[in-house]
């Protein structure tokens, strides 16, 4: 099998900019913020995005940003400290207020994130630019409606660009309203994207190297079916208590919620479609075909011999322990534990992959997104005096994060795998390329948890039944969905 490999640490550095010279975008030339946005042209190198979008200088103008303390990382950082992941924040940061003459800062409120949301917005002084917090509550300040649709603020963002993420976008529009953003603004989008890492020692033992298996991937040939049968043959009774517990090593491990919600997504099957016009939602999940898959998975996690999945765990952690403990060939989580695994295990001892193909007849390798990443949102209330300036200024972080931020991260992420070894790297590349995460999970505690039902179903201690969990919240579900594209009014 035919091996292509990248200089990924090169591809990284200059991916967000080879998008902007796809896109053909010229720099600006402009006096001021009151600039439009600049028009297409042809370009024949790499582009500063920020040459793409218009010039200004607010006169040291604060752009105040209200994060919630989990992702405060991603925009605080006051001053240079040689750690990488603090420096290439404070190096963003600054440049973007060098370029436009603003000073951007990060705070994290006292008490209750949404709370003090609600009262800075009952206030009469919204001092807050764009609040950051975690995706899976966005349904909060939408129901308390304290936030502004992004799609009236005006020409001096461009949400058309590749750094928003357009698919994202799309799906939490309705009537013409989207209330929290999502795109390269930080990096915990991508940190949160759901891979698969593989222990080097454990799958050397029944005959795969990461070179075998990176072959595979290249080939389209790392499907479902070759990772089922390459996870039943590992099993070691590590805690010799001649019983399969927590504390043996197994082919794989799923625990945690989350890392129960990736397989419709990494099969690239939608549980949801949506209205071209109006973008109200369809729930797909419930078909002969679906429950057909669950109940196999279902007895993949349940009886496959070499898998350990829930409620096996009280005594032993979450599957990234397990990993760390070198207990676990396989497991499904998060980029951002790839940091944890190098100082747990050492950089030679995994690899990564995408998740597998459901079959040979899926097209394309699908990931899915964690749905704690940071979304972003800006206050009803703020002063229309300041909507150009918060539009201006989200953008070009959004821009600037996109070109040095999200490469610089991918180096620390992997850094010394990247000089390593290319072929990992090229895993990576493969992972990023389609990264989705239905509309539903970021409102799924209002909509009956309806985008979590497979989870609940496959970490049941029975064969599931598609048909009756769905039919327990059939009856109400589409009322409730009613009530969010309500919520959902430019007003």
């Amino acid at each position: 099998m035919k091996r292509i490999l990248c200089l990924a640490l090169v591809l990284l550095m200059l991916l967000p900019m080879a998008i902007a010279c796809k896109k053909d975008e010229a720099p600006v030339e402009s006096e001021g913020a009151g600039s439009d946005v600049a028009g297409s042209t042809e370009s024949s190198g790499p582009v500063n995005l920020l040459d793409t979008i218009p010039a200004g200088n607010y006169g040291g103008k604060e752009f105040l940003i209200t994060i919630e303390s989990y992702r405060q990382k991603e925009v605080i950082a006051e001053e240079l400290t040689g750690e990488a992941e603090n420096d290439t924040i404070y190096t963003w940061l600054q440049t973007i207020n060098g370029r436009y003459g603003v000073n951007v800062k990060g705070q994290v409120p006292d008490g209750d994130f949404f709370t003090s949301m609600s009262t800075e917005a009952s206030s009469g002084a919204v001092s807050t630019a764009i609040y950051g917090h975690l995706a899976y509550e966005l349904y909060k300040p939408v129901q308390a409606r304290l936030y502004k649709n992004w799609h009236s603020m005006g020409n001096m963002i461009d949400l058309t660009a590749e750094r928003w993420d357009q698919k994202v976008n799309k799906g939490v529009t309705w009537n013409g309203v989207m209330y929290g953003l999502t795109g390269d603004l930080g990096y915990s989008k991508l940190q949160g994207a759901m891979a698969t890492f593989c222990n080097v020692a454990l799958l050397d033992e029944v005959g795969y190297t990461t070179d075998i298996l990176y072959d595979m991937v290249e080939e389209k040939e790392w499907t479902f079916g070759m990772f089922e049968s390459i996870v039943k043959d590992i099993y070691v009774d590590t805690d010799y208590n001649n019983k399969k517990s927590g504390g043996d090593t197994f082919g794989f491990v799923m625990i945690s919620g989350n890392s129960h919600d990736v397989w419709f997504e990494q099969f690239g099957i939608a549980i949801t479609e949506q209205n071209e016009t109006t973008g109200e939602i369809i729930p797909t999940l419930y078909n002969e075909q679906n429950d057909t898959l669950i109940r196999d998975l279902w007895s993949f996690l349940h009886e496959n011999p070499g898998v350990f999945s829930w409620p096996n765990n009280s005594d032993h952690g979450p599957e990234d322990t397990f990993f760390s403990q070198g207990r676990a060939a396989m497991i499904t989580t998060r980029l951002s534990y790839a940091s944890q695994f190098a100082k747990d295990l050492g950089t030679e001892a995994y690899g990564i992959l995408p998740a597998p193909l459901k079959d040979y007849d899926q097209e394309d390798y699908y990931t899915k997104l964690f749905n704690e990443y940071a979304i972003w949102g800006v206050s009803k209330n703020i002063l229309d005096a300041d909507k150009d300036f918060i539009a201006h200024i989200t953008d070009a972080l959004c821009a600037e994060s996109s070109q040095t931020v999200y490469p610089q991260f991918y180096d620390i992420l992997l850094k010394q795998r990247y000089s390593k070894d290319p072929a990992t790297a090229k895993m990576i590349d493969i992972i990023m390329k389609n990264v989705n995460i239905d509309p539903t999970f970021l409102y799924y505690v209002v909509l009956d948890n309806y985008p979590e039902l497979p989870r609940y179903m496959l970490r049941g201690s029975t064969p599931p039944d598609l048909a009756s969990e769905y039919g327990a919240i059939s009856k109400t579900l589409p009322q409730k969905l009613a009530d969010l594209y309500a919520l959902h009014t430019d007003d």
